[in-house]
């Protein structure tokens, strides 16, 4: 019986890496590292599977290579290759290095796996899902950016640390665009075991909240001295569960906008139900005035970035 296969490129990176790890426990399927040093990828897939006596599972149907014809007949297409973020750099500076990087992956991706529902993790994060949907010229369910599973776990933690809560019984999202200054958190729907989160915290405080949520990447960026890989490849995985399990989870992700929140030709963050077929379908809510404001601002810089990115795809 064919195990779903799981291609991760940039695996010999942190974010790769954890991605696997994160896959490799839950058992999702066949797991494919693939790396520019293919040295790295089997270090990293040799070492995941040595943590399966111990922890429960079985990886060894690893294969580790430097081949892009590996991605042969993948099922789901992780890309987190790219130039990491440094310490005061934001991910719009990246565009100029990644952009390249996640074109020339997105090649191998359509001539090898022509029929498998891409995950781009590569930032900017919104940019590079635009270039990868002009390069693939796959339907917009099977180009996916992971970005806002993680902004909303943030937000979570945030929310769950500010009330002195088990950060199980939150439940918040994080729409619009993958970045610190124009990404929005949704106060307005945001819940604590059923309870608003305004019938439990201050102004104030949720005002604080929301700011270390927006900031929450470089502020680990300025701890770590590089991106966060433990949450991002954590939120990933879950994408790649829902797609190969056919959950139908609904889950905030970046995709083209085609009319929803009143977008057209935009790749943003909004919820969308994932399935075996990618981003099934994006569903819409009512959002309060002033997120309305924030969100067509976070479309407006999206839309700047992809328009710079545009000038990459030659």
């Amino acid at each position: 019986m064919k195990r779903p296969k799981i291609a991760i490129v940039g695996a010999g990176g942190n974010v790769g890496a954890a991605v696997a790890q994160w896959s490799a426990q839950k058992e999702l399927g066949d797991l494919v590292l693939i790396d520019l040093k293919a040295g790295p990828a089997e270090g990293r897939a040799l070492d995941l599977t040595q943590c399966g006596p111990w922890e429960g599972f079985n990886n060894t149907s690893f294969k580790a290579t430097d081949k892009s014809e590996a991605l042969a007949d993948s099922d789901v297409v992780v890309m987190t290759a790219g130039v990491p973020r440094k310490p005061g750099q934001s991910r719009e500076e990246l565009i100029n290095i990644n952009a390249g990087i996640v074109k020339a992956i997105c090649g191998d991706v359509k001539k090898y796996a022509p029929n498998s529902i891409l995950i781009v993790v590569s930032n900017p994060l919104d940019a590079m899902v635009f270039v990868a949907k002009q390069v693939t010229g796959f339907p917009r369910e099977r180009v996916i950016g992971s970005a806002g599973v993680l902004d909303s776990a943030r937000f979570r933690t945030y929310l769950a640390l500010a009330a002195g809560v088990s950060v199980e019984d939150v439940s918040a999202i994080v729409l619009g665009a993958h970045t610190d200054k124009d990404m929005v958190p949704i106060l307005s729907t945001a819940t604590i075991g059923g309870v608003p989160v305004a019938k439990l915290l201050s102004a104030e405080k949720l005002n604080e909240v929301v700011e270390n949520t927006k900031k929450g990447g470089a502020t680990l960026t300025g701890l770590i001295g590089t991106s966060a890989w433990l949450a991002p490849g954590a939120g990933t995985s879950l994408m790649v569960e829902s797609i190969v399990r056919n959950q139908g989870r609904l889950l905030p992700c970046s995709v083209e906008l085609k009319g929803e929140f009143g977008v057209k030709d935009a790749f943003v963050g909004v919820p969308v139900k994932l399935t075996s077929k990618g981003a099934e379908s994006v569903h819409e809510f009512e959002l309060s005035e002033s997120e309305k404001k924030a969100f067509a601002a976070s479309v407006a810089a999206n839309t700047e970035l992809m328009n710079i990115a545009r000038g990459f795809l030659g």
